[in-house]
C-alpha cells in the first residue's frame, strides 16, 4: 500500500459561536490516566493548567507521536475525521453524530470521534464500523502494548458501550520496529496491530469505581501529596516542578542521590532519614552506597587505590569520541528502522603522549543521510591503532555496530574500532565519587567536580536533547541558510566540549595520589 496515496475525508469545522461559559470540571481518558498516577496531578490538570511545564524535549515527543497518528490513518486506510478540536468538544460530538448517520458502507471508518458517557469523554483513535458491531483502534507511537494502553482502551470501551456503541474488538496500532523503509513514501508495514480485547474486557470491570472516585477528587480540595517515583511512573508528570517548589526545602544532600535505591530510599524516609549525612552506616549495605555517604558526610572526594593507576595504563594516542544522535519514529532515510539510533554527529579529541592535543568533527545539516559520510570520516580520524575513550560504551559501541551492519563493505573496519573502546564511566564509578554528583556518574555531574572551568553554561545548546531539537531544526526545508549555519555552530561547540570533558577527565589526578604512586606506594583516597 502506498501510504501517501491513502485518502482522509474531513468534516468542515462548526461554525464559531459564542464563548461558552466555564462547565463543571469533566473527566477524559488522559484526565483518569492523570489520576491513576497521581489525584494532584488529575486536580492541577482541571483547577490550575497553567501551571503545566513541558520542556521542549517532551513537546518533541508529543510532536513525533501526533506525525504518527497523522500517518496511521493513511495505513489503516483512509475515512473520516472528525475535525472539531478538544476545545470544542460539543462540536466534536455533533460531527460523529452526523457521521454516524451515514450508512456504513458510505463512512466505514471514523477517526477521533466523539463520545461521552456519565460525565467521560473521549476521542477514538479510529472506529471502524462492522455490519454488527464497532472496533475500537488505538494508535500508539511505541513499538508494543504496554499497560497503560489498556487502561486507555478501557476507559474508552466503557465510554463507547456507556454511550450505545455495538463495542465487540479493541485493538492497538502501533510501531512495527522490525520496519526498513525501502522505497520514498512508502510505509506500508509500518504499522503493527495486536487485537488486546482480552486484557481490556479483564479491566472494564473496574472503571465505574475509578470514575467515581476521580469525581470525587475533581470536586474537591487539593490532594496533600508529596513528590515521589510516582512523579515519573508511567509518565513525566509535567507539574513536577511546580509541586516541588511548594515542599519544604530538601537538604543538600538528600537520601533520594542514592542510585538504584528506591525501596531503601523510601524505607529510610519512613524512619525520619531525610539527609544522606545522618544516615546510620548499618542501614546502608551496598558499597557504592556507603561510599557515597562515607564522601558526602566527611566532605572528602573517594578516590580509589587503583584510580591512578588505571587511568596511567590507557595507552597513546588516546581517541577521546562522542556521537550525537537521532531517532525517528516514522523513519526519514532510506535503509533505516523506527526508533534507531542514527548518528549524524561526532567530535573526536586526538591526544598524544606528549600532550599534543587536536580535535576533530563531522556535522552535516543538509538534510540529506549523513551515515555513509560520517562512517568515512571516523574512520579516517581515528586510524587503526590507539584506545577510542567514550563516556558508555554501551552507547557509542551499538551505533558503531548497527553501522557496521548498515555498510558492510566497511564492516572490519568499523568492528575494529568497536574492539579499540575505553570506558570512561565505569572506571569513575567504582574509583571517584564527589558528593557534588549527588549520586550520578553523568559527564556533565563528575566534570564540575575535576574541571569546573569546563562549564556548560556558556554554551547556546546545553545537553543532548537541546542538540536533536537543533538538528531538526537545522535540516527542516524552511530553515534559512543563515540560521542553519548558525545552529551547526552551536552544535559543533556542544558535541566539542563533550570530548574536551573526558580528556581533562582522564588526565586528572590527585596531587596525593600521583605523588604515593611515583614512590611506588598504593595511593589512598584523598
Amino acid at each position: 500500500m502506498q501510504a501517501m496515496n491513502a485518502t482522509v475525508r474531513r468534516t468542515k469545522p462548526a461554525a464559531p459561536g459564542n464563548k461558552p461559559k466555564p462547565a463543571t470540571p469533566r473527566l477524559s481518558k488522559s484526565r483518569i490516566q492523570s489520576g491513576r498516577q497521581c489525584h494532584k496531578r488529575l486536580w492541577l490538570e482541571i483547577h490550575q493548567p497553567d501551571a503545566i511545564q513541558w520542556d521542549d524535549s517532551a513537546q518533541a515527543r508529543l510532536d513525533q507521536g501526533t506525525a504518527f497518528g497523522e500517518l496511521a490513518r493513511d495505513l489503516l486506510g483512509g475515512g473520516l475525521l472528525i475535525e472539531a478540536d478538544h476545545r470544542h468538544f460539543d462540536q466534536a460530538l455533533a460531527q460523529t453524530r452526523d457521521a454516524l448517520s451515514c450508512s456504513r458502507s458510505r463512512l466505514p471508518r471514523l477517526f477521533e470521534a466523539a463520545f461521552e458517557f456519565q460525565g467521560v469523554r473521549v476521542r477514538v483513535d479510529a472506529l471502524e464500523r462492522g455490519r454488527n458491531s464497532d472496533t475500537l483502534i488505538e494508535v500508539k507511537s511505541s513499538t508494543g502494548v504496554k499497560d497503560e494502553y489498556l487502561w486507555d482502551c478501557a476507559i474508552q470501551a466503557w465510554v463507547l458501550r456507556g454511550a450505545g456503541r455495538p463495542l465487540r474488538q479493541i485493538a492497538l496500532a502501533h510501531v512495527n520496529n522490525q520496519f526498513v523503509y525501502t522505497r520514498e513514501g512508502d510505509y506500508d508495514g509500518l504499522l503493527a496491530i495486536e487485537d488486546i480485547t482480552a486484557e481490556v474486557e479483564a479491566l472494564l470491570p473496574s472503571i465505574p469505581a475509578l470514575v467515581a472516585e476521580l469525581k470525587r477528587v475533581a470536586k474537591g480540595d487539593l490532594p496533600r501529596i508529596s513528590t515521589g517515583a510516582h512523579c515519573h511512573t508511567p509518565y513525566e508528570c509535567p507539574l513536577l516542578a511546580y509541586c516541588q517548589a511548594r515542599e519544604p526545602k530538601l537538604p543538600d544532600y538528600p537520601v533520594d542521590v542514592l542510585p538504584r535505591g528506591h525501596a531503601l530510599i523510601a524505607q529510610l524516609r519512613a524512619q525520619g532519614h531525610v539527609d544522606i549525612r545522618t544516615v546510620p552506616d548499618h542501614l546502608l549495605t551496598r558499597d557504592t552506597h556507603k561510599r557515597i555517604a562515607a564522601a558526602t558526610r566527611d566532605n572528602k572526594p573517594f578516590v580509589s587505590d587503583e584510580f591512578a593507576s588505571i587511568l596511567d595504563a590507557i595507552a597513546y594516542p588516546r581517541f577521546h569520541l562522542d556521537f550525537e544522535t537521532i531517532q525517528y519514529v516514522v523513519p526519514r532515510w532510506l535503509g533505516t528502522r523506527p526508533f534507531e539510533q542514527l548518528p549524524f554527529q561526532f567530535s573526536c579529541h586526538v591526544e598524544d603522549r606528549g600532550g599534543t592535543l587536536r580535535q576533530e568533527a563531522f556535522l552535516d545539516v543538509s538534510g540529506h543521510p549523513p551515515l555513509a559520510a560520517l562512517v568515512d570520516r571516523l574512520i579516517e580520524v581515528v586510524g587503526k591503532s590507539g584506545p577510542i575513550l567514550v563516556w558508555n560504551q554501551g552507547f557509542e559501541g551499538r551505533c558503531i555496530r548497527e553501522l557496521a551492519a548498515r555498510f558492510p563493505e566497511k564492516r572490519k573496519a568499523l568492528l575494529r574500532i568497536v574492539d579499540r573502546l575505553v570506558d570512561l564511566l565505569p572506571i569513575f564509578r567504582e574509583h571517584y565519587y564527589h558528593r557534588d554528583m549527588l549520586g550520578s556518574w553523568s559527564i556533565k555531574a563528575v566534570l564540575p567536580t575535576i574541571a569546573p572551568d569546563l562549564d556548560y553554561g556558556d554554551l547556546d545548546i546545553g545537553d543532548g536533547g537541546a542538540v536533536q531539537l537543533a538538528y531538526l531544526e537545522a535540516i527542516a526545508p524552511d530553515t534559512t541558510a543563515r540560521r542553519r549555519e548558525e545552529l551547526r555552530s552551536q552544535m559543533l561547540a556542544y558535541c566539542e566540549r563533550d570530548t574536551l570533558a573526558m580528556v581533562r577527565l582522564s588526565q586528572w589526578r590527585p596531587a596525593a595520589a600521583v605523588r604515593r604512586a611515583n614512590r611506588g606506594g598504593r595511593a589512598k583516597a584523598s
